[in-house]
């Protein structure tokens, strides 16, 4: 049953608290939507009186989303990458559709900044975005149920009759909240408490760099232990709890830059190599796909100075 808050948000309210969100500031958000700052803050309040909660706190430099607002965006986003891929089956229901894969660590963000630069260079049709393990997503790659693939470099015998080709890399991080009482301690004092550890699944690379390295941390210790690719799971247990959450640095970026996590670089881990995967002989010409592949390229740059900027390592 749909609730009476919903029927009172329009679209607009959502388009200004994303635009608020990706910018920091109702002056850029304005600028983006091409109205006025007292507009953008009028429909943000006109929203938070809907929902019942504020949404975004007024800074002296910007603003920065609540933990209401956060939840409120997380779901918004992907509300509005649906309405963009009906709009496109709408308008095109016969057309192809372009299909990429993501790692589930990257889906967070990372397609819906290719998605606004696809869009922005014109496109409308379908885009159909997958997700799933490395070895899968590669193999539906070379199947041709996928035209590119965002991933990490695997295995040769997972790269046959594929092209790489590198984008950017990440280092393996541990986040906590910023009020965690390892949050500032020093690799020595992590070797006594007991926390809860979040990790994905096992055979991935960041599992097996983050059990070497609790391991080494703590020798023949048990930790107890929730194993996920669930994103939105572990990012929301780690604000609420003194879990442990080991990430790759592209899944928390945007909890760094907005400060709602902390997190510090895993000594001794490997740098992992993200990269663009494509076929390296396609069956048929397919012009869309090449061109969203020139769209992921360009988004990755971004993307690339964003990691390098945060990639610190602990004091």
């Amino acid at each position: 049953m749909t609730s009476p808050q919903l029927n009172r948000i329009r679209l607009q309210h959502i388009r200004c608290l994303l635009a608020t969100a990706q910018h920091g500031n109702m002056r850029a958000a304005a600028e983006f939507l091409a109205i006025t700052q007292p507009a953008v803050s009028k429909i943000i309040k006109e929203l938070e009186e809907i929902v019942g909660k504020p949404l975004v706190v007024r800074q002296r430099h910007g603003v920065a989303l609540t933990p209401a607002g956060m939840a409120f965006v997380q779901h918004a986003r992907q509300g509005v990458q649906a309405l963009e891929m009906a709009l496109g089956e709408a308008r095109d229901p016969e057309g192809d559709a372009v299909r990429l894969g993501v790692l589930p660590s990257l889906a967070v963000d990372l397609p819906q900044a290719i998605l606004q630069s696809w869009r922005g260079r014109g496109r409308h049709g379908t885009v159909r975005l997958e997700t799933g393990l490395n070895p899968e997503l590669l193999a539906r790659l070379r199947q041709g149920e996928l035209d590119a693939v965002v991933g990490r470099l695997a295995e040769p015998d997972h790269m046959l009759e594929l092209r790489f080709e590198p984008l950017w890399s990440e280092p393996l991080v541990v986040a906590t909240r910023p009020g965690h009482p390892l949050a500032r301690a020093d690799w020595q004092a992590w070797q006594a408490p007991r926390h809860p550890v979040i990790l994905p699944l096992p055979g991935t690379s960041i599992y097996l760099a983050a059990d070497s390295f609790l391991a080494q941390l703590r020798p023949g210790a048990s930790h107890d232990r929730l194993e996920t690719l669930a994103v939105p799971l572990a990012r929301n247990l780690t604000l609420h709890s003194d879990a442990l959450w080991f990430a790759s640095l592209g899944t928390v970026k945007t909890d760094l830059e907005q400060g709602t996590l902390a997190a510090r670089r895993v000594p001794g881990a490997a740098t992992e190599a993200i990269g663009l995967f494509t076929q390296a002989q396609p069956a048929g010409p397919r012009p869309l796909a090449g061109e969203l592949a020139d769209t992921v390229r360009g988004v990755a740059a971004r993307w690339r100075a964003d990691c390098d900027r945060l990639a610190w390592d602990p004091a």
